[in-house]
């Protein structure tokens, strides 16, 4: 019988290679979500890496490490012109690796926080710096999970985050009026 597979083991497992290797990451998408928010179901996992696609190297040695597969040269090409690129776990379940290619890269990087889970430690994105990331990839999912987010978690520094969209995208962008309204249906 195959063992299901399990994101949060994976990625705390992913986390503890990539330290051995001094590579500074946080985990993000729905694992770092359910840190500050009511948890859902993924089957993927997400790390934003910190290094610039020509320094990759540590990176692919802790994949192979935990036993996930990746082309070395398809990786690099499509950090380099996408800002990220997937490996996969031998059950094929995917590890979306995300490499710094706007500048709010580096701020969620200053900003991560080192959490405790399952008792091991990892860094995790912010609950601030989640909230970005999902207003700029604005799907679906992303809206829904923003709503709870702002839902549960009063202390969210709602400010900074309406302050960063502007800086990035302008008074205008329909991801800065969503943010008021849901904001404005939540109030602290």
């Amino acid at each position: 019988m195959t063992t299901p597979f399990d994101p949060l083991e994976a990625a705390l497992g992913f986390a503890a290679a990539l330290e051995e290797r001094g590579v500074e990451y946080a985990i993000g998408g729905a694992l770092a979500l359910s840190v500050w928010s009511e948890p859902r179901m993924t089957n993927d996992v997400d790390v934003n890496v910190f290094v610039e696609p020509t320094e990759l190297d540590p990176v692919f040695d802790a994949i192979e490490a935990v036993g996930a597969v990746v082309d070395r040269a398809i990786a690099r090409r499509q950090a380099e012109d996408r800002g990220m690129f997937v490996a996969r776990w031998p059950s094929l379940h995917p590890l979306d690796i995300f490499t710094p290619s706007i500048d709010f890269s580096y701020e969620a990087a200053r900003t991560r926080v080192r959490r405790r889970l399952d008792d091991r430690d990892a860094w995790f994105l912010s609950a601030e710096g989640i909230a970005i990331f999902k207003l700029l990839f604005f799907r679906g999912k992303d809206r829904v999970d923003l709503e709870r987010l702002v839902q549960v978690r009063p202390q969210l520094d709602r400010a900074y985050i309406r302050r960063r969209l502007v800086e990035d995208l302008g008074e205008d962008d329909e991801r800065v009026t969503f943010w008021d309204a849901v904001t404005a249906r939540y109030p602290t």
